[in-house]
C-alpha cells in the first residue's frame, strides 16, 4: 500500500518495536543509508563490492528496515524467470542479532510468494572458506532454510568463488 509521503509500505513486522519495511524508490535516502551501512561492515565489503553495491542500487529494488527514522538494514533483489535474487543484504553493525535480517529475508519471502516465485537465490563465498564473517553470513542462509544448490568458479581475475544457496518456497 502506498502511503502519503510516496513509499510503499508492507505491514510492519515487529521484531524490533517500531520498526517498518520499506519499499525504497530510486534516488531517496535510503538509497545513500543502504551504502553507508555497506561502507561500515568493510569485514564484508571491500571496494569491489562496494562499487556493485553502488550499481547494483540503481538498478535493482531496494528495501530498507527502518525505525525513528534511522535506517537499520537493506535488502536489494530483483527477479529472474520464477526465482526472487537477494542481491545484497546487510544490517547496521549495531543492530546485528536484533532480528532485523531475518525481518528483511522474510518480507523478501512475502513479496516473492505474492508474485508466484519458485524460490529465492543468493551468491555467497563457499563453506569452503573460512573467512569468519561470512560463516557467519552463511550460518544466517542456512538458518533460515537456504540450501547449497552451485559452485561457482569466479570468472574474473580478483574477484571470489562463490556458492548459490537456494529456499524453496
Amino acid at each position: 500500500m502506498q502511503s502519503s509521503d510516496g513509499f510503499y509500505r508492507s505491514k510492519c513486522l515487529i521484531i524490533v518495536d517500531k520498526m517498518e519495511i520499506i519499499r525504497a524508490k530510486r534516488g531517496d535516502r535510503y538509497v545513500d543509508d543502504a551504502l553507508k551501512i555497506a561502507r561500515g561492515l568493510k569485514e564484508w565489503f571491500n571496494e569491489n563490492g562496494l562499487k556493485s553495491i553502488e550499481t547494483d542500487l540503481f538498478f535493482d529494488n531496494l528495501v530498507v528496515a527502518v525505525e525513528s527514522g534511522e535506517t537499520l538494514g537493506f535488502a536489494c533483489y530483483s527477479s529472474y524467470e520464477g526465482i526472487m535474487q537477494l542481491v545484497w543484504i546487510a544490517v547496521e553493525r549495531n543492530h546485528h542479532g536484533m532480528g532485523i535480517g531475518t525481518a528483511l529475508l522474510k518480507w523478501i519471502e512475502d513479496e516473492a510468494r505474492t508474485h508466484d516465485l519458485m524460490s529465492i537465490q543468493v551468491e555467497t563465498l563457499p563453506d569452503e572458506d573460512s573467512y569468519e564473517p561470512y560463516k557467519l553470513t552463511r550460518k544466517f542462509y542456512y538458518d533460515n532454510g537456504f540450501t547449497r544448490i552451485a559452485y561457482k568458479k569466479a570468472r574474473l581475475e580478483g574477484r571470489d568463488d562463490q556458492i548459490v544457496l537456494e529456499k524453496k518456497l
